[in-house]
């Protein structure tokens, strides 16, 4: 994990970056982080997560810079609202290609397991979203990522053993078998208007 600030484009973003990056101690995780605070820094405000890996319980403070109105519009979420992870077309600064993808797979599977159908909605649009990062990084004429969208040695390896896990005509097609994430967030604005007007229904 760098020393120094890491650029990210919302406080979503900051919490799947952990949820994809193992820990710089024992190269396991998963890493666990507790409430982002602000904190003063010599280039401005940034954000501080206290972080403790799951397996060694290594300890550490990354600090993360956050654009000003991501964090207004996280401070104003209600707390079942999902959040927007990347409301721009540039590629993510801390979770490479590989990174989204495996998210993505992980969150998708992790959705299916939820019996709660609103629940299951919920974490099935983060994984949607997870899919739209990971196609940010590709070339229209490429069917693979180029070099660039690797931050690690691992991501790399990935590429090497398995470059077809990494396709961007694969990833087409698990997007095509979702609905758009505008569809997503329609149906979950209605279910959420639903159970507020008629909690029975």
């Amino acid at each position: 994990m760098s020393d120094g600030p890491l650029t990210a484009h919302s406080l979503a973003e900051v919490y799947l970056y952990l949820m994809a990056t193992p820990c710089g101690e024992c190269g396991r995780g998963p890493l666990q982080g507790g409430d982002a605070r602000a904190a003063q820094h010599d280039w401005g405000m940034g954000l501080v997560v206290d972080v403790t890996c799951g397996a060694c319980k290594d300890e550490t403070q990354p600090v993360f810079r956050v654009p000003r109105d991501q964090l207004a519009a996280a401070k104003n979420l209600p707390p079942d609202a999902v959040a927007v992870v990347n409301p721009t077309d540039e590629p993510s600064r801390i979770i490479d290609v590989a990174g989204w993808v495996t998210l993505f797979s992980v969150i998708a599977e992790g959705a299916g397991k939820i019996a709660d159908k609103v629940e299951a909605r919920k974490v099935g649009y983060e994984a949607a979203q997870c899919l739209e990062e990971a196609l940010k990084f590709y070339d229209d004429d490429n069917d693979l990522p180029p070099d660039s969208a690797f931050y690690s040695e691992a991501s790399r390896r990935l590429l090497r053993e398995h470059p077809d896990k990494l396709a961007r005509s694969r990833l087409i097609d698990l997007r095509a078998k979702l609905p758009t994430l505008d569809a997503m967030e329609k149906r979950l604005a209605h279910i959420k208007k639903k159970r507020w007007w008629k909690p029975w229904s």
